[in-house]
């Protein structure tokens, strides 16, 4: 059935998002954070992070790939195409023995903002500041078309306008799909919303948002901007990648 294997949603608190501007495309661009240098590369699957060290204390490596398409400066995260990956226990202890990741799922010719943060377990848990690099693609797996993610008329729930088709095979996780509302509260960040199913091109997130947000006392009562992103959970060399698919129209949440 559609719902086989899934996972019930969570909530995450997302950082106040950072305006940028962007100038040109760095290719071989290498910035660091302390010790910890980051550079890209092309290589024949894609892109390859190449890390000159990550601290040993490293719990977690979150990875984000964003496409901003022709904008320079972003206006919100709507306006973000994400790929990501959380790495974290085996994957992550390989990472940092190769210091390399690589990502297959970017699209020639497309510029990408590359940004990394390391969850550093010491006397502190703390994420440390992103480091990042911008690189832009050369070869890679990429959606064939685009789709539409719609909402239904009561705002309550999204449907894809088909299965998602990439341009080369891609080994899916077993939890297909990936659905996330963003709410965004302002200077405060973001709050995100999300669910995992098998097999679904329909995700109905009422009840359960409002029943969580009410329950854990997330949000106050109002208004706020929203939009829901989906994804594919693919799988590549022992990593689990959440590519972006389509993103509903902004819509606004009443809580």
């Amino acid at each position: 059935m559609a719902r086989k294997n899934r996972l019930r949603g969570w909530m995450v608190l997302i950082p106040a998002f950072v305006l940028a501007t962007v100038g040109g495309t760095a290719n071989n661009g290498v910035l660091s954070y302390g010790k910890i240098g980051l550079r890209a590369e092309t290589v024949p699957e894609g892109i390859c992070l190449i890390f000159d060290n990550i601290p040993p204390g490293t719990t977690r490596l979150f990875v984000h790939f964003q496409d901003w398409g022709d904008k320079e400066i972003l206006t919100g995260t709507h306006d973000i195409i994400g790929t990501y990956t959380d790495i974290r226990g085996n994957a992550l202890e390989r990472v940092k023995r190769t210091g390399r990741v690589i990502c297959p799922f970017v699209q020639t010719g497309r510029n990408y903002h590359i940004y990394v943060s390391l969850f550093v377990d010491g006397d502190e848990h703390e994420f440390l500041e992103p480091i990042s690099v911008e690189y832009a693609a050369n070869k890679g797996i990429y959606l064939n078309s685009g789709l539409d993610l719609s909402l239904n008329e009561a705002q309550t729930g999204v449907t894809l306008s088909s299965v998602p088709q990439f341009s080369a095979e891609v080994h899916y996780a077993p939890n297909k799909y990936r659905y996330s509302v963003n709410i965004d509260m302002a200077d405060k960040g973001s709050l995100g919303y999300a669910e995992e199913m098998a097999d679904a091109l329909t995700w109905n997130f009422e009840p359960d948002l409002s029943d969580e947000m009410t329950a854990g006392g997330y949000l106050e009562k109002g208004n706020y901007p929203a939009y829901v992103t989906a994804y594919c959970n693919l799988n590549y060399d022992n990593l689990s990648w959440s590519v972006e698919v389509a993103k509903s129209r902004l819509f606004i949440y009443s809580l």
